[in-house]
């Protein structure tokens, strides 16, 4: 099984990398989030699963193992086959996606490409006891929010940006942070604890 990869960044095609490892190139699909990540020529890091059926194999591509692990449990969903999942993700960080299952919010879940009111469901069912390692504080971040929530979240993520962070990343950090705290200034640290702990466990995308 291949677990990562590290290589050159040799193409950029739809939905896909095509990475240079050592003069063997290996093609990885990517959500379009990630393929904007990278550029021609750059060394890139990517988590891989290595998706197995009768007609062939496939990898596809993550900036982080959180990501990776959620796309594994979606696609063992009935329903919900690789492409599906990674356009999921893709459109959803993994914080928000977990707050959607966890907090059963089925109407959230189904403003995902490709996910009507019937799979939302069976996401909930199916996958709402295994994802309590997959950002726990999401459970208090639904994917819909009051207008007040929603204001105090975009001023979070805009600090977060304005640090150096990418906005998908920031808008995950903020979603995994949670409700509930007292100021913009807590969601912030909150946040930045998660960005934090995310990091001492992974490696960077992309490196000069």
């Amino acid at each position: 099984m291949i677990a990562f990869l590290r290589g050159r960044v040799a193409f950029l095609g739809p939905g896909y990398v095509d990475l240079d490892v050592r003069d063997v190139g290996y093609r990885v699909h990517v959500c379009d989030r990630t393929q904007a990540a990278l550029n021609l020529g750059d060394s890139a890091f990517l988590y891989t699963h290595h998706h197995v059926r009768e007609d062939g194999w496939a990898l596809y591509g993550f900036e982080t193992v959180e990501e990776r692990a959620l796309f594994e449990r979606l696609v063992a969903v009935s329903g919900i086959g690789p492409k599906l999942a990674l356009q999921a993700i893709g459109a959803a960080g993994v914080g928000e996606i977990v707050a959607a299952i966890l907090g059963e919010d089925v109407d959230g879940l189904s403003r995902l490409p490709g996910i009507g009111r019937k799979l939302a469901s069976r996401l909930i069912v199916e996958l709402r006891e295994k994802l309590d390692d997959l950002a726990p504080s999401a459970l208090h971040a639904p994917l819909r929010s009051s207008d007040s929530e929603r204001s105090a979240a975009d001023d979070a993520v805009s600090a977060l940006m304005a640090l150096g962070y990418r906005p998908r990343e920031a808008e995950e950090a903020v979603a995994a942070a949670g409700r509930g705290h007292a100021s913009v200034e807590d969601t912030i640290k909150a946040a930045l604890t998660y960005l934090y702990a995310r990091d001492a466990r992974t490696e960077p995308l992309s490196q000069p």
